[in-house]
């Protein structure tokens, strides 16, 4: 017979997501006897398909009663007696909105990092109330109340044993955790986000940060990160914006490019619209709050950024390149204090492009743009916030 068991393992922390139920396929364990029958059902009357001797590893699928349900390589299953088996390795999927992983099993360690709800780490032993895994190549630790698995708790013996008592549930890494060289911080994944005052989306905005910027973590809020800026400032971004990372925060390094580019615009004195611009503007505003859909030029469904602008002007007859990087070449550059309604102004959010981004200035020091920032879809922004102002590259007049 052919063998289906896999010799050898690695362990490492997976990060993954959409598993359900209790039973996961990295469920590990190790024979810990010679000539374990290995059979074709739960009942020690059933067929024997192999016997394995000592140091074998197998695949865990499940539990059932005293015996332990297997995985074989060709898709099958198999049942071992779990007396037969010192499980080493168990998923588990975080319950909580975020989780340290931590150094020590104390709530004092320092953090090695954190991971989210829905999230999959895998599990490799028990110390006290306490988890084992192994992150980034270290042992971590976490709380046994915070992950869920139904095979968590046969990882400390060979026998099945119950769940330690629950705990209560661990904060984020608070501002003491990440202090000094060693800790969490977050980086913005989105074109722009919003930092507020309060964890919600009708609170005051304190400042609107690029794509890549880097916030120290304060605390958590549900679904919102409190975090602290290079300036000092302590608000809310939404946690599903940002990405979390290790080690110490690196520095933020926004680029402003000359003093015209940054400087502020006054519009008390710009130029009215013309009437295409009025009509194109006016169009425009009809479709806030469709969707920011990667390569999307559908104005109803989702659009990205250039998009957006390509379909608008499409609709009055005007046909532009479709990436922004063109688009600034398809009409007259124009300096920034002479903006007027229906210009189209660019930015650079990052990439190895100077240009990333367009929106269509509709006057009054505003803009309308489809972003995947925290506003995530067609929206109207200032064109004097610190993001533009620190972003923008230039302007260009299509409709003369």
């Amino acid at each position: 017979m052919v063998s289906f068991f896999k010799k050898g393992f690695s362990i490492g922390l997976a990060l993954a997501f959409g598993i359900a139920g209790n039973a996961y396929a990295a469920t590990k364990g190790i024979i810990n006897a010679d000539d374990v029958n290995i059979r074709t059902q739960a009942s020690t009357s059933s067929d024997v398909l192999k016997r394995l001797s000592t140091g074998v590893t197998v695949t865990v699928a499940d539990s059932t009663g005293d015996w332990y349900k297997l995985t074989t390589a060709d898709g099958g299953t198999a049942y071992v007696k779990q007396d037969f088996v010192t499980l080493t390795q168990a998923d588990t999927v975080v319950d909580e909105e975020f989780i340290n992983i931590r150094s020590a099993a104390d709530i004092s360690s320092s953090v090695l990092g954190v991971v989210s709800k829905g999230q999959v780490i895998t599990v490799t032993g028990v110390e006290g109330d306490w988890y084992t895994v192994t992150y980034n190549g270290q042992k971590g630790y976490v709380y046994n109340d915070n992950v869920e698995g139904g095979m968590l708790g046969y990882l400390d013996g060979v026998t099945a044993k119950a769940k330690p008592a629950a705990v209560p549930a661990e904060p984020i890494a608070a501002a003491a955790d990440v202090a000094g060289g060693d800790g969490v911080y977050v980086v913005v994944t989105s074109t722009s986000l919003n930092l507020r005052e309060e964890p919600t989306t009708e609170s005051d905005v304190i400042d609107c940060f690029e794509n890549g910027y880097a916030f120290s973590i304060v605390g958590v809020a549900g679904e919102w990160i409190k975090v602290s800026d290079d300036a000092g400032n302590i608000g809310y971004v939404k946690a599903e914006f940002v990405n979390f990372k290790n080690g110490a925060k690196p520095e933020n390094n926004v680029t402003i490019y000359d003093a015209q580019r940054a400087s502020v615009v006054n519009y008390e004195n710009e130029a009215p619209a013309t009437v295409k611009a009025d009509q194109m503007i006016s169009y425009a505003k009809q479709f806030i709050g469709t969707p920011y859909v990667y390569g999307g030029t559908d104005l109803t469904a989702g659009v990205d950024c250039s998009g957006f602008i390509y379909s608008v002007y499409q609709n009055f007859g005007i046909t532009l390149d479709r990436r922004s990087r063109d688009q600034i070449n398809d009409g007259e550059r124009v300096a920034k204090e002479d903006l007027r309604p229906g210009d189209l102004i660019f930015f650079n959010t990052g990439g190895e492009s100077e240009i990333s981004h367009v929106g269509m200035y509709i006057g009054n020091g505003e803009y309308i743009h489809s972003t995947n920032g925290a506003a995530n879809g067609v929206t109207i922004s200032d064109i004097n916030s610190n993001y533009a102002l620190n972003t923008y590259v230039g302007a260009a007049r299509i409709i003369d």
